[in-house]
């Protein structure tokens, strides 16, 4: 416990937990023979959890995520000090990470509450299970706690050890009642202690089971579903990138019912994947993404979703679509899908903050959902189409990062945090996105005459018309890059412009008329 800065030692039970109403609601009183017989005032306290409550995040969640992506050979000693007792792992976690305590992300709703409350005369006190080392610091930065009680290297101080805690510090300083807040079932022990509850951004289940407890309730935020903020976490609309695992199958012309079938697994299994890439993306960039104008708002920055619950979320996806491709799909598309998660695992780690290498990375993850239908379909994947494949992407992998810069210089920014770019790279950045979006379309001139064309098409020339189509495309991409108005994900805006669908439906059109009139 930390007071006026002096380290105080408590002595705390296990889980021996005072009964409801311990402390009484009303004033003390003087005793009889006290000659003034005035009423003592009556001391209230607000007491106040840290993570996810004060701030938005779980404060040792993501210093572990920090240290075992940027420093994976420390996993193992990672285990080694959690057999020590998690207050002990905690502490050499924030030992090594060292996060500062501005950075950490306070909600602006908990510190109005808390002024309030210290306008009502009370004693506000942080009790949180995160490390004293983290605690205090971020305490002593706000300026706005009488007193800190925290784990330590030999306790951790959750659950009925922090009820524990707040009770023996009442008794001590007298207090007549107090209230906490808290945010999620690991506090039901200690709301059962206080005389008041103060819960933040609870779920409809949470809210239900307070009102139960017959208390004073407060909400501070809003009332949300964790099953929504979930399925958004996942990024559905994302798994319209997956459609490409369609795509070998119909260049092909293998529209049978059952290839079809065997593709619509892969497809699910894919989307799965990804989905736990990019729950696993987001607890990777938490610190980077609350510094950026629209990331900041998914699930696990803005602490709808627990960096926690994110990554357990995360494992379950990955074990239902690595399952589901073990059982019905062939083993290479199980290798290819192990690739592109060990790839996914290096660009979230480190080959995202590498210049050119990460626009590189994520086009030839594109490459890999067509190699996996490709396999998934049993077709060939003709070299032409996977050339023209890579640079087309990386030309939408550049005009991603053009995007991300140029938002950037508009809010007078020069450096993307997270990203190996500054501002003055933007001329360079479209001069190679240009260069790669024309050089994709050459090759889709030449893979228009290849053997492979020839023997689904005949001497059609018809498919010359995709050509131009393209070349369109790409340059109006680029146009719209130049004058701020793409959206950071190309794919993404691609999927919600007219203009964009207009032109795929006329190449399918084409590349149908021409099947018909070879």
């Amino acid at each position: 416990m930390r007071k006026a800065g002096r380290n105080l030692c408590l002595s705390l039970p296990t889980c021996n937990l005072p009964p409801t109403g311990f402390f009484s609601l009303d004033a003390r009183v003087a005793p009889p023979g006290d000659a003034s017989a005035a009423v003592r005032p009556v001391l209230r306290a607000s007491v106040w959890d840290l993570d996810q409550t004060l701030v938005t995040t779980d404060t040792f969640a993501e210093q572990l995520t920090t240290t075992v992506l940027r420093r994976p050979w420390l996993a193992p000693l990672v285990f080694a000090w959690l057999v020590r007792g998690r207050g002990y792992c905690k502490g050499r976690i924030a030992s090594i990470v060292a996060t500062p305590p501005s950075a950490w992300p306070v909600r602006p709703e908990a510190l109005e509450r808390i002024a309030a409350d210290r306008a009502e005369g009370r004693k506000i006190v942080l009790a949180t299970a995160a490390h004293r080392s983290v605690a205090e610091p971020l305490a002593d930065h706000l300026g706005c706690f009488d007193t800190v009680l925290a784990s330590d290297d030999h306790q951790n101080l959750k659950a009925c050890r922090k009820s524990a805690a707040i009770s023996q510090l009442a008794r001590d300083e007298g207090w007549a009642s107090y209230s906490y807040a808290g945010d999620s079932l690991a506090d039901l022990g200690v709301w059962r202690a206080a005389d008041e509850i103060v819960v933040v951004n609870p779920t409809p289940g949470l809210l239900e089971r307070l009102h139960g407890m017959g208390k004073p309730i407060s909400v501070v935020g809003e009332v949300q579903s964790r099953w929504a903020a979930a399925l958004k976490a996942c990024r559905p609309h994302q798994w319209a990138k997956n459609l490409l695992l369609f795509l070998p199958m119909i260049l092909a012309h293998r529209l049978d019912a059952t290839t079809a079938a065997i593709v619509g697994v892969a497809f699910i299994c894919f989307s799965l994947c990804a989905s736990a890439v990019y729950l696993l993306n987001d607890i990777g960039d938490v610190a980077a993404d609350r510094h950026h104008p629209l990331k900041r708002f998914r699930p696990i920055v803005s602490g709808q979703l627990t960096i926690t619950a994110g990554a357990c979320l995360a494992i379950v996806l990955l074990m239902a679509g690595l399952g589901l491709a073990a059982a019905f799909l062939p083993l290479e598309f199980v290798g290819l899908v192990l690739f592109y998660l060990a790839a996914n695992l290096a660009y979230s780690s480190r080959l995202k903050q590498e210049a050119i290498l990460d626009v590189l990375v994520l086009a030839c993850m594109y490459v890999m959902r067509l190699e996996a239908g490709a396999v998934a379909a049993a077709v060939p994947l003709s070299d032409w189409f996977l050339t023209f494949s890579l640079f087309f992407f990386t030309s939408l992998a550049l005009a991603k990062r053009f995007a991300e810069l140029r938002r950037l210089k508009a809010t007078g920014g020069s450096t993307a945090v997270g990203r190996g770019y500054e501002v003055g790279d933007l001329a360079l950045l479209e001069m190679l996105g240009t260069a790669s979006g024309y050089v994709s379309v050459l090759v889709l001139a030449l893979y228009m005459n290849s053997n492979q064309m020839r023997s689904l098409y005949g001497e059609s020339r018809l498919l010359w018309l995709v050509c131009p189509i393209a070349l369109f495309w790409i340059s109006r991409l680029w146009l719209l890059a130049n004058r701020g108005l793409l959206n950071e994900d190309p794919v993404v805006f691609a999927l919600k412009d007219r203009t964009t669908l207009i032109i795929g439906a006329a190449c399918g059109l084409i590349l149908v008329l021409a099947s018909i009139y070879p």
